[in-house]
């Protein structure tokens, strides 16, 4: 649970923002914004280290991790509404009672004038693994948690001096997270996140990630990922592969829901921005009727291939069901050709953000 599900107690106008975000429906937006005179409909983000454009006027999801830790943005806030949604975290750790020791909360500690580290143990009979979440305050619209799992203690009892050199190790990255103003860039090098852009090093496994939904249940998604260590990574064709032995199997029921056609549409090299990414569009239909696509364009990327070697994946799903799990439809599908158009259209915008590395560097496309 992070801090945005505990702030029960901070300003109703704040709690109030948190339900701004409505779903997109029954509006598809126009595949090329030239085609219908409408040169907003469409608006560039920065996403790592890449840009791309994005419907304008459709919900749009983060999902960031760096400096071994998932961020989030928290919804603009005052300071003081900050420091009072810490203390309600603080106070909860604090109530909850551990077998060994008082209380769950390990350690509690403000670093600077801006961020706080709450330290918590997530089992009542261990000391194994306490939990750390960082919050930093930048400005009324740039605020961050930032959760991190167990650090490592040895099960040792909670004591300041022990958790001493994890405030020191994961403060650095804090005066690194610089801000956005809303639709500027950054002229800097680093890694850009939800209204902002991370300087320097950014950690193993560092994501960031932008979701449209341009229709109900249809998804346009930009994914960035860097320092990649230890993690399953595969090219665009081994994905396809992967769908097209899956679709052998499901041909051979005969339920609703099951296959009744997969077709590979495309299967093809493409270069974007001076990048060579793969890019494949499958088309399933199923046995009650329905069809479902998705595309994607990848860059594989490499494990230990620190941020030269990034893996980076565009890619649009539609709906597997024509229903959500309610009963609700999902928007119906525009023609396949138009669904192509707007696919196109987008791969089109995709560019690399210049000065994005330090010292001219360029990053390498593997796959």
């Amino acid at each position: 649970m992070n801090l945005l599900d505990r702030r029960s107690l901070i300003v109703a106008a704040v709690a109030m923002l948190l339900g701004g975000c409505a779903t997109a429906q029954g509006n598809w937006p126009a595949p090329n914004p030239q085609e219908t005179g409408n040169t907003m409909s469409w608006k560039a983000h920065c996403v790592g280290r890449v840009m791309m454009s994005l419907p304008e006027d459709r919900p749009l999801t983060w999902s960031t991790d760096f400096d071994f830790a998932e961020v989030k943005r928290i919804p603009s806030l005052s300071e003081q509404q900050f420091w009072d949604g810490v203390e309600v975290v603080r106070q909860r750790h604090l109530a909850q009672k551990h077998e060994k020791t008082p209380t769950r909360l390990a350690h509690f500690e403000k670093v600077g004038s801006n961020a706080a580290f709450v330290f918590y143990y997530d089992n009542e009979a261990s000391f194994i693994g306490p939990i750390l979440e960082r919050f930093v305050y930048l400005d009324r619209d740039h605020a961050y948690e930032m959760h991190t799992g167990g650090v490592s203690t040895a099960n040792v009892a909670p004591t300041p001096d022990l958790f001493r050199p994890f405030v020191e190790k994961y403060s650095s990255i804090l005066s690194r997270i610089h801000p956005l103003a809303p639709g500027k860039f950054p002229s800097r090098d680093g890694l850009c996140i939800d209204s902002a852009v991370v300087s320097g090093e950014t950690g193993r496994n560092a994501k960031a990630g932008l979701i449209s939904e341009i229709a109900y249940g249809t998804e346009l998604v930009v994914s960035y990922r860097e320092n990649l260590y230890k993690v399953s990574i595969y090219n665009g064709y081994e994905d396809i592969k992967y769908d097209e032995n899956r679709a052998k199997i499901m041909l051979v029921d005969g339920g609703p829901e099951d296959f009744k056609d997969f077709k590979v549409l495309q299967k093809r090299d493409r270069t974007l921005a001076g990048l060579a990414g793969q890019e494949t569009v499958a088309r399933t239909t199923l046995n009650n009727g329905h069809t479902y696509y998705s595309m994607q364009w990848t860059i594989k990327g490499a494990l230990d291939g620190g941020v030269l070697k990034p893996g980076i994946v565009v890619h649009l799903n539609t709906p597997q069901t024509a229903t959500d799990t309610t009963g609700k439809p999902y928007d119906k599908l525009p023609p396949e050709s138009e669904l192509l158009k707007l696919w196109d259209y987008a791969l089109s915008t995709f560019q690399w953000r210049s000065g994005a590395l330090p010292d001219g560097q360029q990053i390498q496309a593997v796959n």
